[in-house]
Formats: C-alpha cells, structure tokens, sequence
C-alpha cells in the first residue's frame, strides 16, 4: 500500500513536472512569435531546470538588424526565470509584468530605446544585476529603491537628468555607473552609501553642493574636468 502510494506521488510529480515544462516551452513560444521569431527553437534561447525555464535569451546577435521592438507581456508567466537578457535590440518598453518574475536575479536589457522603467521593477526583490547601457531612461521611478538585493547597476549612455532619491535606500548596491547621462546634481543619501566603485564622467555636475563637490572628488578628483558644463 505503501509502495503504491510512493509510486503515485513520483508519477504525479513527475506529471507536474512534464506539464511545467510544456507550459513554459509554449509560453517561449508565444513570446518569440509576438517577437517576429516563429522560426525561433525553443531550446536555442532557453535553459530548462526542473521544467521550467531559468534563463532566456532574446538578444540580437545581428547588430546590422534592428532586433525585436517589443518584450512581450507574456515574459510575467514564466514565474521561475532567474536570468533575462534581450541586448541589442529596439524595445522602447519594459511591460509592467515583469514584475512577476520575481526569482529574476540579472536582468541585462543594453542596448535598446527604452525611454522609462516601470513602477512594477520594484517587485524584483531577489534582483542583483540590472544592465540598462545605451538606452533613452530620463529618470528611475521611486521603486527602483525596492530592489533592496540590487549590487549592480549600470546606467551609463542614457539621458538621465536626476536620480530619485529612493536610489539611497539599496544598501547592497556595490558599482553604480552613471557615465555619460545628463545629471546635474545627486541626492544628497548618496554621501552615506558605500559603493566598490562609481562612474561619474561625462555628466553636468557642475555646480554641485559643497557636500557633493567634497564627496565627489574624493572619488575622482578630477571629475569634474569630465564634466559638460559649456
């Protein structure tokens, strides 16, 4: 009797476990077609544990084409990923379902015209890299500071004109890359934080407070030679 109800459970499991995987095989499916991608294997962008899809990878890998245009709503399904990365591309927008991947841990979208990020990132409590080099971001909505395991945080060759204060509540944040955006000034919480290493370069820092100018060239002192101040 035992034996036999031992046997049902690894056949139910083993069940689940075959559904899963169809389940998020079809939903990459979707995703690739809505990306003008039917042509796609699953298997060539996806990795699989357990049936279910860990990492995947939309990135461009022909740079003399525009690349996909669109992260389609249906990356919020796949509830187990842990590594997204969609480089070289022309998405212009993140979908607020992102935030339902909330075992997502490195999420590199370089590359790309995103113009925002929405709100929904702040969900992303287990995220520890955010790639987003190279796009069009103009400012970081307050729930970035609720990616309270972010370390990683590459913001450099966007439009940035300001950082939301809520940027001083990630305690765990170690590189912040700031290179080539338009700020002007930083919050001030940002002379309490603890970065391994920070980029300032290209920026219009200025005339910053007396309290920014004395943290700033202890960092670099000659940061603000980079500056575009004409």
């Amino acid at each position: 009797m035992y034996r036999n109800g031992f046997f049902l459970m690894g056949l139910l499991v083993y069940a689940a476990g075959v559904f899963a995987q169809q389940t998020d095989s079809r939903i990459v499916e979707t995703i690739l077609e809505k990306c003008g991608l039917p042509d796609i294997a699953v298997e060539s962008v996806a990795v699989m544990e357990n049936g279910r899809v860990t990492k995947l990878d939309l990135s461009n890998k022909d740079v003399s084409k525009d690349g996909i245009s669109v992260l389609p709503a249906e990356i919020g399904l796949l509830t187990e990923l842990q590594e997204l990365t969609c480089t070289d591309n022309v998405i212009t927008a993140i979908p607020a379902e992102i935030g339902s991947c909330v075992n997502l841990t490195k999420f590199n979208a370089a590359s790309n015209r995103i113009t925002a990020l929405v709100p929904e990132i702040g969900k992303l409590k287990n995220l520890t890299h955010l790639d987003l080099r190279h796009n069009s971001i103009e400012k970081l909505p307050p729930e970035i500071g609720d990616c309270s395991n972010l370390e990683f945080l590459w913001l450099w060759g966007n439009k940035l004109t300001e950082l939301d204060p809520a940027i001083t509540k990630l305690r765990k944040l170690q590189e912040l890359y700031l290179k080539d955006n338009r700020l002007t000034t930083l919050p001030i919480g940002i002379v309490g934080m603890r970065f391994q290493y920070i980029d300032l370069l290209g920026n219009r820092l200025c005339n910053l407070s007396s309290v920014l100018d004395v943290w700033a060239r202890k960092i670099d002192d000659k940061y603000k030679s980079t500056q575009r101040c004409n």
